[in-house]
């Protein structure tokens, strides 16, 4: 990819964007500075939404050579707190390429520290779809009838932005909602007839490496109920024009977020999903 991809204009000392071929440009040095994990310049927090979404757009097509197509699409800012700081009234939703995906072996997995530009890792509810039928859902009970597996998961994620960056939901939507890494736990069947609260009665306990408590979350923190986010994410990519299919990946909200550092272990206890609680760990060096 070639050096400076940024001759967009310049407002003060931030970025600004003022046309297709800036938000395009804008996108081709996002996808750089997510190859070279070095930060975004800072950028006008008066970007649009139209031309986060033009960039990040630009961006995805400039990675999917190298980690495919998209497998699987998320959910971010899904409480109205959230959202109030982002200056948005809804959820953020952002796409995942196939090669963004792993499955952890042994449920545990070594990770480095610095696997970004600023790191963030969160314990993450990953649903898979089972058929497209899920495309014509109207409600959580009827989206439940199309879901084949929940994966325990812990994300990678990463801020491409500088410390002092204000973020807004443009921003945050113009890199993808920090996309970048996703180990997948065990895939445990869902039951829809059976299973109707297993996803709201989820308890996930996150520790460190001395068994100190970091975050207690339950399933009902992802907006009442995990089932709504699915809902949503049908209806956001519906209206891009996109049908979810069999085997699409969806992260439905963050069940603990850390920022890692060499020598963080961050262990996860997923209870409720099945008999026995599920442990994920990585250990960041």
């Amino acid at each position: 990819m070639a050096g400076n991809l940024l001759p967009l204009s310049l407002a003060g000392p931030a970025l600004t964007v003022a046309s297709v071929e800036d938000c395009r440009a804008l996108g081709r040095s996002v996808a750089e500075h997510w190859l070279t994990r070095t930060a975004l310049p800072l950028i006008d927090t008066a970007l649009t939404m139209d031309h986060a979404e033009c960039a990040r757009s630009e961006f995805l097509g400039c990675l999917q050579p190298l980690l495919g197509a998209p497998l699987g699409y998320k959910v971010a800012a899904v409480t109205p707190p959230a959202q109030r700081d982002l200056g948005v009234r809804e959820p953020l939703g952002a796409a995942y390429l196939a090669g963004m995906f792993r499955m952890l072996d042994g449920h545990d997995a070594i990770v480095s520290a610095a696997y970004g530009v600023r790191p963030i890792v969160e314990a993450k509810l990953v649903v898979t779809v089972r058929d497209e039928g899920i495309n014509e859902a109207l409600t959580p009970a009827e989206v439940a009838q199309h879901i084949a597996y929940v994966l325990p998961s812990i994300e990678l994620g990463d801020s491409l932005v500088q410390p002092s960056q204000k973020l807004t939901g443009a921003i945050l939507t113009l890199y993808n909602v920090g996309a970048r890494a996703m180990l997948n736990g065990p895939p445990i069947a869902f039951d829809a007839a059976s299973h109707a609260d297993v996803l709201r009665d989820l308890v996930v306990t996150t520790r460190d490496g001395t068994g100190k408590i970091l975050e207690v979350e339950r399933g009902t923190s992802i907006m009442g109920d995990p089932l709504r986010a699915i809902l949503w994410i049908v209806r956001d990519q519906n209206a891009r024009g996109v049908r979810l299919r069999a085997g699409d990946r969806l992260g439905l909200g963050a069940l603990s977020r850390v920022r890692p550092a060499p020598g963080l272990i961050f262990d996860t206890t997923w209870e409720g999903l099945q008999r026995e609680p599920v442990k994920l760990t990585v250990r960041f060096e």
